[in-house]
């Protein structure tokens, strides 16, 4: 079953006098359940792939389904809708909430969506221990390492049972043992049936993706 299908997608940002198109007819096809990445260098588009797909941004023109529903006709609070509830973010540099411990970050997504806390609480316990983070709950971003961090906005982004977990450049502040070790993490979270798209330009991080994806000057190509 396809969890995303986009048909003949393009994007373009008016740079000055100029109109600089960065996206031109992508057609992609995800399957619920696949473990994805997206490799580009440093102005392929993928970031930009990452946006429309995370909802963060619409198509010039093209269609984008996502579980079946319509993205391309969707106006600006229908889009907020499916990012809080269909798409799990995970960024490289984490976006923790400084003040907050480990449990008020994971839930806190839950509750701008209107998640009572105890509600909350229950679905972050759930999510903590199928990923197998059970240390540290109670400590605050700056006592974490940067693998820690990373594992935390991990948990985050999939405490509310997201359709798609969308990672970009999600090993990037880290050295390659701890970055390997949270490749692990996304294989374990595909392997409980999640659909997994990573966004990267390093090779060896998207070797671990079940299937590679490549976009170069804005076009997939195979």
């Amino acid at each position: 079953m396809e969890m995303i299908r986009m048909k003949k997608i393009n994007k373009s940002y008016q740079m000055g006098s100029e109109r600089l198109h960065v996206l031109k007819d992508i057609d992609l096809t995800v399957k619920r359940g696949e473990y994805i990445a997206i490799l580009g260098p440093s102005g392929s588009g993928k970031s930009t792939l990452m946006n429309l797909i995370g909802c963060m941004d619409t198509a010039d023109s093209g269609e984008y389904f996502l579980g079946g529903q319509p993205v391309h006709t969707m106006q600006d609070k229908d889009l907020t809708r499916i990012r809080n509830r269909e798409i799990g973010f995970v960024f490289q540099k984490y976006h923790l909430i400084p003040r907050y411990n480990v449990v008020q970050n994971i839930i806190m997504p839950l509750l701008v969506r209107g998640e009572t806390h105890q509600s909350a609480v229950k679905m972050c316990g759930e999510t903590i221990a199928a990923l197998g983070l059970s240390d540290r709950l109670r400590h605050k971003p700056s006592e974490l390492s940067g693998g820690q961090q990373q594992r935390v906005a991990i948990a985050r982004a999939m405490v509310g049972k997201p359709s798609v977990l969308l990672a970009d450049e999600p090993t990037g502040a880290l050295d390659s043992h701890t970055g390997g070790e949270l490749m692990e993490l996304f294989a374990r979270i595909n392997n409980m049936g999640n659909t997994v798209i990573v966004i990267t330009h390093d090779l060896n991080v998207a070797s671990h993706a079940k299937r590679v994806v490549k976009i170069i000057d804005g076009e997939l190509c195979n």
